[in-house]
């Protein structure tokens, strides 16, 4: 199945498509795959067949079209894809050929799922060719996408095992390091550190035994090592692979999940390392890409605006907004993980948010109840997201929830309950300091000597915090509060409290 086309074939049906014989063409054509030819051959060759087909002839030939759609997946035009699809001049009468490549086209684009397109695919299977493993396979392998961006991810796991063993049967070692791409993504957003880590072996070893390269499989896998990276705490080194990781998703194979994944993971590292102007401008840029590759603008991506705000305590007023996103388009974990954390902190209950299983969700929901409890209280809820998160090694969500290690760093590397745990001692003081160095300060606050602590203090007056509410929210007494504004006072030149709020604000 891996072994290289013979050019000679390939030229024969570029011969035929040129001299006119259109008839000769496709029968060459259908013989060397026609509609899965680029699976079996790649799409080099594929784009010289159809650069020798007459411009129009996919309207006519259902497996001209099939290859030129598929083209067009492949090398980012999903949406002049998706026009092919729904173009109302096509001649020929489709079969299941047609339906499947409609699937693909659908996981590329991005678009909502509807109930009736979700009702409509889940019976097509009944029509598909029993001897066909490939055609199976490829719709599995919709099926696994599309129902994770429904937030089905039971089903979707379900029809990635599905759609592995129809690969195998198949020979097809190269599609199916695909789903194991996609498994491994949704195993770490579910928090399943080390399954992640088995699907992304799995996914390396099936690509190292097919003969041939299509295009980034190689960036596609650096972004789920990054994404593995980033929830063990690992971020630093992310922003520099950002760029070239998002224009290769702009120009070649790519899909929404994965760009929101890359696009997620680059604006909190860049956040948190380099500050909030800085993610903004970094979140622009991937929404740019995402509409030249999907079509549209990302709705997931949108929610980052938020989750920056929520980490810089300033999402005043943002429920309005927040409701008129479009709430189907954040089914999936991505979305949903985003949600979650955006709609707790702003203590609102008229947003529904699909719930993910797992150890990420778990954690990160008792953490959202930490922040809102005072000092013992959310010690010990602490404790309990790290006695969780300790088998995974999950520590993003401590720093996409920071506020509730404040004021607790003594008491926690102090605490018995790490005691004679050696990992939970190691994890517990590697949290601690990723949470001490994720608060970025400006150049223009450090060169006034500025600590991270006295930027806290400044962020916090930001959400309109009392003292007393400060003060317990960084385990401090009031006393050091009043202490910690007067050096800010002093050292900014500000008078007043809104002063402080507004030099804040501009830097």
């Amino acid at each position: 199945m891996n072994s290289p086309i013979n050019t000679n074939i390939v030229s024969h049906i570029v011969a035929a498509y040129a001299s006119g014989d259109l008839a000769k063409g496709d029968r060459y054509f259908e013989a060397m795959g026609g509609d899965k030819f680029a699976f079996q051959h790649g799409f080099d060759a594929l784009g010289e067949i159809l650069s020798a087909m007459p411009d129009d002839h996919w309207r006519d030939q259902e497996a001209a079209f099939c290859g030129l759609v598929l083209y067009l997946c492949k090398f980012g035009q999903a949406a002049r894809a998706h026009a092919h699809v729904n173009d109302h001049k096509l001649a020929f009468e489709k079969t299941v050929r047609f339906t499947t490549v409609e699937l693909l086209v659908s996981i590329h684009l991005g678009d909502p799922i509807g109930a009736k397109d979700l009702d409509r695919w889940t019976i097509f299977e009944r029509q598909l060719p029993i001897s066909d493993p490939l055609t199976s396979g490829l719709y599995c392998n919709s099926m696994l996408v599309i129902l994770v961006r429904a937030g089905r991810l039971k089903e979707a796991r379900s029809f990635g095992l599905r759609a592995i063993a129809s690969y195998r049967a198949a020979d097809h070692s190269h599609l199916e390091h695909f789903i194991h791409l996609h498994l491994a993504d949704l195993s770490v957003m579910e928090g399943y550190l080390r399954e992640g880590r088995k699907h992304l072996t799995a996914a390396k070893t099936c690509l190292n035994k097919w003969d041939m390269v299509y295009g980034n499989e190689a960036d596609l896998s650096e972004i789920i090592d990054l994404l593995l990276d980033y929830e063990t705490g690992s971020h630093a080194h992310i922003p520099a692979r950002s760029e070239a990781l998002r224009e290769s998703l702009v120009s070649g194979d790519s899909w929404p999940e994965i760009f929101n994944q890359l696009g997620r993971i680059s604006v909190l590292s860049i956040y948190f390392t380099e500050g909030r102007d800085a993610a903004l401008s970094e979140l622009a840029a991937y929404q740019i890409g995402y509409t030249q590759r999907h079509g549209r603008h990302s709705t997931v991506l949108g929610l980052l605006e938020f989750e920056v705000d929520r980490l810089d305590h300033s999402l005043g007023g943002s429920e309005q907004e927040l409701a008129q996103l479009d709430h189907q388009n954040l089914k999936g974990p991505t979305g949903s993980v985003l949600l979650s954390a955006i709609v707790s902190a702003l203590g609102v209950s008229d947003l529904s948010v699909t719930k993910v299983a797992g150890p990420r969700a778990e954690i990160n929901k008792i953490l959202q109840e930490a922040e809102r409890q005072p000092g013992h209280l959310r010690q010990r809820l602490v404790q309990r997201a790290f006695y969780i998160a300790v088998r995974e090694g999950n520590a993003a969500p401590f720093l996409e929830h920071r506020g509730a290690l404040s004021g607790l760093e003594k008491r926690l590397t102090s605490s018995r309950f790490w005691r004679g745990h050696m990992q939970l001692s190691r994890m517990t003081r590697k949290v601690l300091h990723l949470v001490e160095q994720s608060y970025w300060v400006p150049p223009a606050m450090r060169d006034l000597g500025m600590n991270r602590r006295q930027l806290r203090i400044m962020t916090a007056l930001r959400s309109g915090a009392t003292n007393k509410e400060i003060a317990r929210s960084l385990g401090l007494t009031e006393a050091g509060v009043k202490y910690h504004l007067s050096k800010l006072f002093q050292m900014t030149g500000a008078r007043r409290r809104g002063q402080l709020i507004e030099l804040n604000s501009n830097n």
